[in-house]
């Protein structure tokens, strides 16, 4: 097999950067290794470009070191390469939802472990205007708050610093809604919107039932729409999200399965900011739509939490990745 890496230096602790060294040195030992290709970023797009220009057959698998930021540009540019190398993911950000939700592997064993299994599906990913996202696009509030939060707040405190900034930014808008139009599937709705949320995976900021019906390969991306909340309502509806029952609140909220959403202002001069996998995605309009099977994933075998986020609606949750 031969492997090629992208690290980003930038994300995460220093013991996460050292696991992945730990990994590269397990991986080279391994006789099934023939070479591993490892390329560091500096910049934005990196990571993307690397990807997008591998060729089928190249390499055997991908590996990618760094926050959410960094994983989507590698999944953008696997998808843009047509390659089908499956990619497997150390999670190395703040909340790293995609991968908790997943339960993918963080020690060195066990990356090393589902890497030479070879054990992959193609998952579904969400393009985003001219972007793509891999877990979770945004617009509102969830947006306000991450980029708001400074990157050493985030390494330092994790989610308890958007749980702060958060708080800051409610007390802020005093809960005022911003009256939205959706198209769904080609039928149109309007809603005030607290906030929006477009996932493919159960878990956002560290609530990992966000989204309980979602499956990573099921041909559906989910949408839940926040509607009005105030001081009496916000915190008993928090505490429904936790807990995944805010599915059945329609009185504060929406929630649908989609294959394709456009979502615009109901009224001229409105700016509302957007968010793709923690990455700013400027303001509305927005056109987002599923693409199926975009994206080869390496998994864990036999592992309950990851068979929960996978549709097995064909008979099948994963296949062996041929050698060359």
């Amino acid at each position: 097999m031969n492997g090629f890496v992208v690290i980003n230096p930038s994300s995460g602790t220093q013991t996460v950067q050292k696991t992945a060294l730990q990994i590269l040195h397990t991986l080279l030992l391994d006789e099934d290794i023939q070479g591993i290709q490892v390329r560091y970023t500096h910049k934005k797009d990196d990571a993307r470009v690397m990807c997008a220009a591998l060729k089928p057959g190249e390499y055997d698998f991908v590996l990618a070191v760094g926050g959410d930021g960094t994983v989507n540009e590698v999944v953008a540019g696997l998808y843009e390469s047509k390659s089908n190398i499956p990619l497997m993911i150390l999670p190395a950000g703040t909340t790293n939802d995609f991968a908790v939700a997943l339960g993918l592997p963080r020690t060195v064993e066990g990356v090393c472990d589902t890497i030479r299994a070879r054990h992959s599906m193609a998952m579904d990913i969400g393009r985003f205007n001219n972007s793509y996202f891999f877990n979770v696009a945004a617009g509102g509030l969830l947006s306000e708050v991450a980029h708001a939060v400074p990157s050493e707040m985030k390494t330092a405190f994790g989610r308890m610093a958007y749980l702060t900034e958060g708080g800051k930014k409610i007390l802020e808008n005093k809960f005022e809604t911003t009256p939205l139009i959706f198209e769904i599937d080609g039928v149109e709705e309007q809603h005030d919107v607290y906030f929006f949320l477009v996932t493919n995976s159960t878990s956002v900021g560290g609530f990992n039932k966000i989204s309980p019906d979602s499956k990573i390969n099921d041909g559906f991306l989910e949408l839940l729409i926040v509607k009005k909340l105030d001081f009496f309502t916000a915190l008993p509806a928090m505490m429904q999200i936790q807990s995944g029952l805010h599915i059945n609140n329609e009185k504060l909220f929406e929630y649908r399965r989609v294959r394709q959403v456009q979502i615009r202002p109901a009224k001229e001069g409105i700016a509302y900011p957007l968010d793709y996998d923690g990455e700013f995605g400027g303001n509305l309009p927005l056109n987002i739509e599923i693409i199926p099977q975009a994206v080869n994933l390496l998994i864990p075998k036999n592992s309950a939490k990851t068979d929960k986020l996978i549709s097995n609606s064909d008979g099948i949750k994963g296949n062996e990745v041929a050698g060359n």
